[in-house]
């Protein structure tokens, strides 16, 4: 859920552009640097929210799928124990806590105008 409300704000932000212009007195580079930033910042925090959910499901399905296929073996008996959710589940908490590490790392290098920067 806190991920579509974050691809919201994205959309509304995308549809404002330049009226919000006279928020940064008019300045265009400032202004791009600024929504680049946020951007960057709110996409990040949008996977990040949604990776747990996708994770998850992923697991659940994939459990399901080998269920259905009634295979056996060592691989598979360890996709069906009781853990594996429990693992898939820790696992996708900690791919969310790294994304949104990269995302604020990747927002001040967008900020700093080493990585897309606004004019040559």
């Amino acid at each position: 859920m806190a991920a579509i409300g974050l691809l919201l704000i994205l959309i509304a932000l995308s549809i404002l552009g330049e009226r919000t212009l006279a928020l940064f007195g008019g300045d265009r580079i400032l202004a791009a640097r600024f929504y680049k930033t946020l951007y960057v910042a709110l996409g990040a925090g949008m996977l990040s929210c949604a990776l747990p959910a996708l994770v998850t499901g992923f697991a659940t399905q994939l459990r399901a799928l080998i269920v259905r296929a009634r295979t056996s073996g060592m691989w598979t008996d360890a996709l069906l124990s009781d853990r594996m959710l429990e693992q898939a589940h820790t696992v996708s908490l900690v791919l969310a806590f790294l994304t949104a590490v990269a995302g604020v790392v990747a927002a001040v290098l967008v900020w700093c105008g080493i990585m897309w920067p606004s004019e040559p």
